[in-house]
């Protein structure tokens, strides 16, 4: 997870009736913690444990009103002194407090802290993307950062119409917005080869393994799934598995692939998948109808595609698309799983 850097050009004004600063310095707290304030303030939104310990009776940059309690006395103690001593801005702290009061108030009502946010951000000075890329790439709730990319950075869904090029945000909680989609009475093999190749899943930064120390099959798989009107959920309610689209994710589980994995095996029946064999994928996908493989034991899925010459080759197995420690647009199964590993694997299709 990225940590927070200095941002350079605002000057700190300390509001009148802040509670007075701690002896320590801000020295003296990194000694205490072995840690930089900057990993601080990335290990405070990592933490969920959240418990009361700082008000403030005004706001911070002329903004009024108090803040609500945030986390405990030691990072209070970092905090303040970071402030008092310049290693912190304004806007860091108002982020940081922001971020961890909507991840401890989730029922609650962000209309205030967005608003804060808000006012502190048009006063910076500084680059307002470094920021806002800073933040999504912290590991909070993907409800929390959404809530706040959309409140207090003003993102909006952008419109691909007329492009032909999908948008890929960096953030992977985030769908894709693709540009070419297919719907099932317009299925062919051509059609569904497009789909698939505007995601460039080879050189798309979405999808670059080790990105946050990470791989993305089951985000790729996502994206084209839903540009093919056959989406294999990112999110689902915890216990009955019930898929759920953003932005609604509130309270969501997030699948990674080996979730994905038992949600076809227990769920996907449900919502138009079926397990067929490696033949019967291959040519479905042949016909431009959506396939995907699985291996749960493994923890990888794949998108089945199109064969360049229209049929199914049982030495090399099903051609395939994917994301992973390995990205490829076209290979054969056989090219990503040895021959002990493509016993695991099971193969969907969607009608």
């Amino acid at each position: 997870m990225s940590t927070i850097n200095t941002i350079p050009g605002i000057n700190i004004t300390e509001p009148a009736g802040y509670p007075e600063q701690p002896e320590a310095s801000v020295q003296n707290a990194q000694t205490q913690t072995g840690q930089s304030f900057s990993d601080m303030l990335a290990d405070a939104m990592r933490d969920n444990a959240l418990n009361a310990s700082i008000t403030a009776g005004s706001g911070f940059s002329g903004i009024p009103g108090g803040f609500l309690p945030v986390q405990n006395n030691g990072l209070e103690q970092a905090i303040m002194s970071a402030v008092s001593s310049g290693q912190a801005d304004d806007a860091q702290m108002a982020l940081m407090m922001l971020c961890m009061m909507m991840q401890s108030n989730q029922d609650g009502e962000f209309s205030m802290y967005m608003q804060m946010m808000s006012m502190m951000i048009m006063q910076m000075q500084a680059d307002k993307e470094a920021l806002r890329n800073t933040v999504m790439s912290s590991e909070l709730d993907p409800y929390i950062l959404d809530a706040i990319d959309r409140g207090v950075f003003k993102w909006t869904m952008p419109d691909t119409t007329g492009t032909g090029r999908a948008v890929l945000p960096l953030e992977p909680w985030r769908p894709a917005t693709p540009a070419i989609t297919n719907s099932a009475d317009e299925r062919s093999p051509e059609r569904y080869r497009a789909v698939i190749n505007q995601f460039n899943v080879e050189t798309a930064e979405r999808y670059k393994p080790g990105r946050e120390g990470k791989t993305y099959c089951n985000i790729f798989v996502w994206d084209v799934t839903r540009a093919m009107g056959a989406e294999m959920p990112l999110y689902t309610e915890p216990d009955t598995g019930i898929p759920r689209s953003y932005p609604d994710t509130k309270g969501a589980r997030s699948m990674g692939a080996i979730a994905m994995c038992d949600w076809l095996s227990t769920h996907g029946m449900n919502y138009g998948w079926r397990e067929v064999n490696a033949e019967t994928a291959q040519m479905h996908a042949n016909q431009g109808k959506p396939a995907i493989t699985s291996a749960g034991g493994i923890g990888h899925v794949q998108v089945i595609c199109p064969s360049r010459d229209g049929g199914y080759d049982p030495i090399r197995g099903v051609t395939i698309a994917q994301a992973g420690s390995i990205v490829t647009n076209y290979t054969h199964l056989s090219s990503t799983y040895n021959t002990s590993s493509q016993k695991s694997v099971r193969y969907w299709i969607h009608d």
